[in-house]
């Protein structure tokens, strides 16, 4: 029998972060085992905590020290599974995060929103009150005959129905042994729902009626009304609203039907998972040479009971989710289960029409968008078995599926499956880890794969599939290069080049659709005083503020922080010099919106950006209004640019193609070239001819060039070739260590602590870690909400000596008194 836990607090510094020694009560000791969540009391003020029990001991491995007990119990529905349990110790190693941070990564957080007091009656105790001695107070009496009746209540509710006098009576009765408290988390997402029913007998409820019943006489109309209602009603229970509803009664009325024993509540848990079409359509998926060919090792890898790595790399249209529809389909067929990852929210819908028409209810979805309540009950019937396919974003890859047999990650070089926030986790790794654990198949699958990936592909690590023809005949779209430099010098100063619009003027005119893309939302990019040469900046930020018009009026609007998101007022002056000299700078969606509205008056125009998406069910609206031919052209920043099949599209437009180019980040020259050939595998997906237009003012370079031909392998071998040069990934890991504070000269001193700390610990402990080590300097945007961001960049190998490295420096900085200081330590970030 275990008499000890070990217990990881949720709530600690990383510094903290351990297991403590905890004493299991013996009424516990049948029950607790590792994976659970207790809640404890923590510290010299005993406050009470909620903990994660790691381990079970027969005694405490701190010797000399007393150990507290187990308070409670928590919802044993919530309690990690021993899989679940290895991945958060695995986060905690590989990213440096807190057992708690890797929990609340896999668990809905308002599962464990907060702790709340629970109270409870003694069952022990006679039934009649009134011989016991001595006689509790009045209201004491009244909250222990409500407690026996309800058989537990919460605190909150207490008060609520005794207001002030809750907590002395509280004491009393605890003093007095009559009741007893506990704690429990209060899983504030279930949603429940009131239903009635009859708690007689239908004989019984009919001589009530009648009024020949010897025992019960109802005069109040209303009671006969509802009491008639529920005799007639076809179904056993109804409910209560719909009940009040149809009789004109109150809740107060069916309370006091229940409290003479002729009704009964019932509560039932409501499901608000979003719950796809339970008429599935199986049709017929047809594979060509190509994908019949990658279908089969497919399944041949997920037939051998060992944990494989698969890329699958095909031209933009060359048919892969038709491919991982068959293997989804082969893995189910084994009793397997399997998620589907996509980068963005935008893809959900068109995939979930794709995958719920086809595999039905089996079919659950997990993305930022849903509300606390339904990502709450998507997990619990995940969990339960409601659902074995998995559909969403970054977050889904915890979905707690049993029997995991497929981890598909589609558009696989997404830096949005990398998480910027605690547990900076990438999403690869932990499809790798759960992959491994459950000897299933992890496919990542892309057009223009990260060079990361691809490398690992070519050096065997993966498995490495082809598609290289698009599926049924389709042909790439013609791609034609404007030079921008040609259209200003011909006076041409419209963000819009005369080729683009005459294109644009065509396709509609030809009754098919367009898409722009341009990745700057709003109007203009920046306010600029023609006096002083500055630009209007945000006032806790170290970043110019974009200006957004409201409704499409160009003297309408207001300046924006893409940052902190602060709004504020369009000045009349410079708030540097005072002079009125203000003018507008650059152009984003909304002014390509409104130069599209002039070009095309009779068009449809259907603007896709952060903006225009912050309503819940905007992309599935937006782009089931584009899918259904009600908008002409499709204007948007990146979410226009991946996955999307629209057959009726045959015109791409992508302005400003070269600014990404610019980036300080070593992979800008890969995203470029992903960006573009996505957005243009989007034209001539069906069976007419597809055109692209790219704007640019540096037609010339490689990455452009390329990109235009779609021409991976030769991009590949030319940019792979430079990163071996230079050492930067593959063939090194990036460490990116960020210090903030809200004092500037503290963060300087901070920096310079930093830069010590790590030479002496080379020097010294780790020696044997070899860094090569940039900075401490400022950050790209040097203040963010009034916090300075100091960094440095590291390139080294990561191991586990390496991370022992960085997890000492974590250590120290989070034990620090200087008061708003933070560090962070993040593993090959996606941004630099």
């Amino acid at each position: 029998m275990w008499e000890y836990a070990g217990v990881h607090l949720l709530e600690t510094p990383y510094f903290l972060d351990r297991s403590f020694d905890y004493f299991i009560p013996p009424d516990l000791r049948d029950e607790i085992a590792v994976g659970d969540f207790v809640t404890v009391p923590f510290g010299t003020a005993n406050r009470h905590r909620i903990g994660l029990v790691t381990k079970l001991l027969h005694e405490p491995e701190q010797k000399g020290i007393g150990c507290k007990p187990i308070l409670s119990l928590c919802d044993r529905s919530m309690s990690l599974s021993e899989e679940m349990l290895g991945l958060c110790f695995y986060l905690k190693e590989q990213t440096l995060c807190t057992v708690g941070d890797a929990v609340r990564a896999m668990i809905p957080a308002s599962a464990l929103s907060h702790l709340e007091e629970v109270y409870l009656p003694e069952e022990s105790l006679p039934e009649n009150l009134s011989a016991t001695d001595p006689a509790p107070s009045p209201t004491a009496k009244l909250l222990y005959e409500l407690l026996r009746k309800k058989g537990s209540m919460r605190k909150d509710l207490l008060k609520s129905r005794f207001g002030p006098a809750t907590d002395p009576a509280l004491s009393e009765l605890l003093s007095l042994g009559w009741i007893r408290k506990d704690y429990c988390l209060r899983a504030s997402s279930e949603k429940t729902e009131v239903f009635c029913a009859l708690a007689i007998s239908k004989a019984q409820a009919d001589a009530i009626l009648k009024g020949t019943d010897p025992h019960v006489k109802l005069r109040s109309a209303t009671h006969l009304t509802v009491l008639r209602y529920l005799l007639d009603a076809s179904m056993e229970e109804l409910s209560e609203k719909e009940l009040c509803d149809a009789c004109g009664a109150k809740v107060a009325q069916i309370t006091a039907l229940c409290d003479k024993g002729i009704l009964r509540r019932i509560r039932h848990t409501v499901d608000r998972s979003r719950h796809t079409k339970s008429q599935t359509n199986k049709r017929t998926v047809v594979l060509n040479g190509e994908q019949q060919a990658a279908y089969e090792s497919l399944c041949a890898l997920s037939d051998s009971d060992e944990p494989h790595g698969v890329l699958l790399h095909g031209v933009t249209g060359s048919g892969k989710t038709s491919v991982m529809m068959k293997l989804i389909d082969h893995v189910l067929a084994k009793g397997k289960s399997a998620i589907v990852l996509l980068p963005e929210i935008a893809l959900t819908p068109q995939t979930l029409d794709i995958f719920c028409s086809y595999y039905g209810d089996r079919v659950a979805i997990i993305h930022s968008a849903l509300s606390a309540g339904e990502r709450f009950d998507t997990h619990r019937r995940i969990k339960s078995g409601g659902a074995d396919v998995v559909i969403g974003t970054r977050s889904a890859v915890f979905a707690p599926l049993q029997n995991l047999g497929l981890i598909i990650i589609d558009e696989e070089q997404e830096h949005t499956y990398k998480s910027d926030m605690n547990p900076k986790y990438h999403t690869r790794d932990v499809a790798r880890y759960r992959c491994a654990h459950h000897r299933g198949v992890m496919l990542l699958s892309s057009a223009t794969p990260s060079f990361e990936s691809y490398y690992k592909a070519k050096q065997g690590v993966y498995t490495l599939l082809t598609l290289r023809n698009r599926y049924g005949g389709a042909t790439l779209p013609k791609v034609t290069v404007a030079d921008m430099r040609q259209e200003s010098a011909a006076g041409n100063l419209s963000p819009l080049g005369n080729l683009l619009c005459q294109r644009l003027v065509d396709n509609q005119q030809a009754h098919n659709q367009s898409i722009l893309f341009l990745n700057r939302r709003g109007y203009n990019n920046f306010i600029s005083c023609r006096s002083c040469g500055e630009a209007i900046r945000c006032p806790v930020c170290s970043v110019s503020m974009t200006y957004h018009t409201f409704g499409g009026d160009y003297e309408s609007g207001e300046l924006r922080c893409h940052w902190c998101g602060r709004r504020m007022k369009l000045p009349t002056a410079c708030p540097s010099c005072e002079s009125p000299h203000l003018t507008r700078m650059g152009y984003g969606t909304q002014r390509i919106e409104q130069e599209l509205g002039a070009l095309l008056p009779d068009a449809n125009i259907l603007r896709m950006d952060t903006d225009t998406t912050s309503s819940r069910y905007s992309y599935e609206e937006m782009l089931g209004s584009f899918r259904r031919h009600e908008s002409d052209v499709l204007l948007g920043t990146q979410m226009v640019t991946k996955g999307h099949d629209f057959p009726d599209v045959t015109l791409v437009g992508v302005l400003l193609a070269d600014a990404s180019l610019y980036l300080d980040d070593y992979r800008a020259s890969e995203r470029t070239f992903s960006m573009l050939t996505q957005v243009i595998g989007r034209a001539g997906r069906g069976k007419k001819q597809g055109e692209a237009i790219i704007q640019t003012n540096n037609p010339e370079h490689e990455c452009i060039r390329l990109a235009c031909t779609q021409d991976f392998d030769a991009f590949y071998e030319a940019e792979i070739r430079l990163r071996r040069a230079l050492v930067f990934p593959p063939f090194c890991d990036i460490v990116l260590l960020m210090l903030t504070s809200p004092d500037e000269k503290e963060l300087m001193k901070a920096s310079a602590i930093l830069s010590e700390k790590l030479n002496t610990a080379l020097r010294d402990e780790f020696r044997d870690v070899p860094l090569i080590t940039f900075g401490p300097f400022e950050a790209p945007v040097y203040k963010v909400e009034n916090r300075y961001r100091m960094r440095m960049v590291i390139k080294c190998r990561l191991n586990r000596r390496s991370r022992a490295l960085f997890s000492s420096l974590l250590c120290d900085f989070s034990r620090s008194a200087i008061r708003g200081l933070t560090l962070s330590v993040d593993f090959n970030p996606s941004n630099l």
